[in-house]
């Protein structure tokens, strides 16, 4: 029987990391608490000026295909 083997990530200084070592990094990139999506969203809304909103048509996103690619208006 033949087996694959398994991919060992390499650290940033170009050395093989251990199970331990991955597992450690795995826990830490999990418990970095982030902002739900709707508040990042909300975040970078706001960075944009409001004469820019009034810009934005009021039926977009019914026909956002019209205004990315030119298909025909829905009522």
């Amino acid at each position: 029987m033949t087996t694959t083997p398994q991919h060992i990530p390499k650290s940033p200084d170009n050395q093989e990391t251990g199970p331990d070592e991955n597992s450690q990094a795995i826990r830490t990139a999990q418990s970095v608490t982030q902002p739900p999506i709707w508040e990042v969203i909300a975040e970078i809304g706001g960075l944009i000026p409001d004469d820019e909103w009034a810009n934005v048509p009021s039926d977009a996103s019914i026909n956002f295909k019209h205004y990315l690619y030119g298909t025909p208006k829905k009522n």
